[in-house]
C-alpha cells in the first residue's frame, strides 16, 4: 500500500508528461504542409479540413486562404470559397490580387458575371498592371454585352503580355467586337435619324392640319356674315312701289 502511495506522484507524473506531449504534438502538426500536399494530389476533400484548420492557427502561411478557397471551389462549394478567399483579404500580408482574382473566377463559374466584374477590378486596383485580370475581366465584360469595355481590357492584356499564345484568338475577338461596337452605333445613329423624321413629319402634318382648319374656319366665317346681310331681303318693300300702291 505504502507502495502504491509512493508510485502515485510518478505516475502522475508520468501522466501529466504524456498529456503535455500529446496537446504539444497536436499544436505542432503541420496541417498547412499536410493540406497542401494533399490538395496537390488532387484529393481536395481531404485537404479541406486541415486547411481549413491551418487557417485558424496564428503566423500561418497567407497562401493558405488560397488553397483553402481553390479546394472549395473543385468541389463545387462556391459559397465557402468566396468566404475563405474573403478571410484572407482582411488578413495582412496576403497576396489579395491573387485572392480578388481567384474569387472573380468562383464567381464566373456560377455565370454572376457582375460580381466577377468586380472582383477581377479590386484585383486591378491592387496590382494595374496584372495583365490576368484584364483578360478574365474581359471575358466578364463579354458575357454582359459590354463590348467597348471588353475591347479595351483585350487591348490592354494584349500590350502587358504580347507573346500570350492566346494572341491570335483575342485578336480576332477584338475585331469581332470592334464590328458589333460599328454596327450598334451604326443602328443607332439610323433609329436616331428616323426618330428625327418621324418627329419633323409628325409636325409637319400638325402644322398643315392647322393651317387648313384656319381656312376653313376663315371660310365659314365669310358665309356667316354673307348670310347676315342677304337673309330676309324678299320681304323688304321698295318704299316708292308702297306709295303707288296707295
Amino acid at each position: 500500500m505504502k507502495r502504491a502511495l509512493a508510485l502515485l506522484p510518478l505516475r502522475l507524473c508520468l501522466m501529466g508528461f504524456s498529456l503535455f506531449y500529446c496537446a504539444l504534438s497536436i499544436h505542432s502538426y503541420d496541417y498547412y504542409s499536410e493540406g497542401v500536399q494533399l490538395f496537390r494530389e488532387g484529393k481536395m476533400e481531404e485537404a479541406i479540413p486541415l486547411l481549413y484548420n491551418a487557417s485558424l492557427q496564428k503566423e500561418v502561411d497567407g497562401k493558405v486562404y488560397l488553397y483553402l478557397g481553390l479546394s472549395y471551389q473543385q468541389t463545387g462549394k462556391y459559397a465557402d470559397a468566396i468566404s475563405a478567399l474573403m478571410r484572407g483579404v482582411s488578413v495582412q500580408g496576403t497576396d489579395k490580387k491573387a485572392l480578388f482574382f481567384n474569387a472573380g473566377n468562383v464567381y464566373f463559374l456560377q455565370k454572376l458575371f457582375q460580381q466577377a466584374e468586380g472582383m477581377y477590378s479590386r484585383a486591378l486596383e491592387t496590382d494595374s498592371s496584372w495583365a490576368p485580370a484584364y483578360l478574365n475581366r474581359a471575358n466578364s465584360r463579354v458575357e454582359m454585352g459590354s463590348y467597348e469595355g471588353a475591347v479595351e481590357d483585350y487591348s490592354t492584356y494584349l500590350m502587358l503580355d504580347p507573346a500570350s499564345w492566346q494572341e491570335p484568338s483575342i485578336r480576332q475577338l477584338i475585331s469581332l467586337l470592334s464590328g458589333e461596337i460599328k454596327a450598334k452605333k451604326d443602328a443607332e445613329v439610323r433609329d436616331e435619324a428616323a426618330r428625327i423624321a418621324r418627329e419633323a413629319e409628325s409636325a409637319a402634318q400638325a402644322e398643315r392640319m392647322r393651317k387648313l382648319m384656319d381656312e376653313v374656319s376663315s371660310s365659314l366665317q365669310s358665309v356667316d356674315e354673307a348670310s347676315i346681310f342677304s337673309a330676309g331681303s324678299e320681304d323688304v318693300l321698295d318704299y316708292n312701289e308702297e306709295g303707288q300702291l296707295e
